[in-house]
């Protein structure tokens, strides 16, 4: 199942980055959180991507972003 919530920053409304396909049909698909440019892939483990079962460890929050330092500039 594909969830638009980020399981980084928990803001919805991920968007589609790219879908691996395979005789057609979607078997992956990319997602990227337009605030804070988290990635995942939909079919990586739950530990890894839901926000309930993701290590707060590694947890943003959306509303303080200019709190994390910028390690690229454009």
């Amino acid at each position: 199942m594909t969830t638009t919530v980020c399981g980084r920053c928990k803001s919805s409304g991920a968007v589609t980055d790219h879908q691996g396909r395979q005789d057609g049909a979607v078997v992956w698909t990319i997602l990227r959180c337009p605030t804070c440019n988290f990635s995942w892939r939909d079919s990586e483990p739950a530990r890894a991507i839901d926000p309930a079962a993701r290590s707060p460890d590694f947890a943003v929050d959306a509303g303080d972003l200019q709190r994390y330092p910028k390690i690229l500039q454009q």
